[in-house]
């Protein structure tokens, strides 16, 4: 009798293991579909914003610059000007995570785009006869604060550029001399460069870091309605300056541990290095240059010099250039609008 019991008691348990594995399995297929359903979204956001002015907040804003406090749709649309900085900073957002050279330059385009809007809407007369009484004043000097700590930090950025810039132009000469062995005191020197400019990146990345702290600090809402919208759309394309800052350091650094360390660059990321999928890391053109350089110092110590590995010493280091120049270019022409934005605010203060 106590063992038919123990029978029945021991199926009518694995029936009731067999129904949740049946609930779990429906559960994740529904999570599966939905997650589908949330990706597709995305996409249908990115590329078509304008088509879905009331989408919930995850699926507009994939990505969050900082933790600043958002604006609502409704005070966004003021003017076309207003609509069309909301779509450049739904595309940005989908744009900054990825860390490739592609993303970059058509975010750096984003992002002028951005301070073009932004300075029509600063420059209006409403804006430039407001009253600076109460927190209106604080406000825009605040604003202030933030954009003089971004143009020191494209000043560093642009002298990064140009050292490494010039330091690849040398490699690649030295390594170009026919009839010349191949002299690995220059690749030696360009190592050295490369460690000097990751502890630059350092100092970079926590000034980006301190600015951002600074920004979420100040003052958000003023007493004047419409400038405290126009400062709040300032505020998100400021965070969204520190982003495209930080992912262009990203690319420039390279690993600077190996794979079992943490560097301190890493430390100073929000989200950890960037991956494509899990487990899958980017890998940076610094970091393809400085394994093959690495490369080609065992086979010059081996006496080992083979002519592939030396040429795509080379045409890495001629790709490198070319995306130097690219950043180079895309920065300038958002330094020019940066400052137009600084001059518009202090004609605010002026008046």
């Amino acid at each position: 009798m106590e063992s038919s019991d123990m029978t029945s008691s021991g199926s009518g348990t694995k029936k009731r293991e067999l129904k949740e594995l049946l609930i779990k399995a429906r559960e994740t297929k529904d999570n599966c579909k939905a997650h589908l359903r949330e990706i597709k979204s995305r996409l249908e956001v990115f590329f078509h914003p304008e088509r879905h002015p009331s989408l919930p907040g995850h699926l507009k804003y994939p990505l969050d610059f900082g933790s600043n406090q958002r604006l609502r749709n409704s005070e966004m649309k003021l003017t076309p000007t207003s609509s069309q900085i909301q779509i450049n900073l739904n595309k940005l957002r989908m744009l900054v995570p990825f860390y490739t050279s592609t993303s970059i330059d058509s975010g750096l385009a984003c992002l002028f785009e951005l301070y073009l809007s932004v300075n029509e809407l600063i420059a209006s007369s409403q804006l430039q006869q407001v009253n600076l009484q109460y927190g209106n004043k604080k406000l825009v000097e605040d604003a202030l604060v933030g954009s003089i700590g971004l143009l020191d930090s494209y000043n560093h950025l642009i002298e990064l550029l140009v050292k490494m810039k010039e330091d690849s132009r040398i490699l690649q000469f030295a390594l170009r001399r026919k009839g010349v062995g191949i002299d690995t005191n220059h690749i030696m020197d360009y190592t050295l460069s490369r460690k000097i400019a990751k502890k630059s990146i350092v100092v970079c990345l926590r000034s980006l870091q301190q600015i951002q702290s600074e920004i979420e600090s100040c003052l958000v809402v003023g007493e004047d309605h419409h400038l405290s919208i126009v400062i709040g759309i300032l505020r998100e394309i400021v965070t969204a300056t520190i982003s495209m800052f930080r992912a262009i350091l990203i690319c420039l650094s390279g690993k600077t541990k190996p794979d079992n360390g943490f560097s301190l660059i890493q430390k100073l990321l929000p989200m950890g290095r960037p991956s494509c999928e899990k487990g899958q890391e980017i890998i940076m053109e610094a970091d393809i240059i400085d394994v093959t350089l690495r490369s080609l110092l065992k086979n010059v110590k081996k006496n080992e010099g083979k002519t592939v590995d030396l040429r795509m010493v080379i045409e890495r280091l001629k790709y490198l250039d070319s995306h130097i120049q690219g950043y180079e270019v895309g920065l300038d022409a958002l330094f020019r609008k940066m400052i137009q934005t600084r001059v518009s605010l202090l004609n605010i203060l002026a008046n």
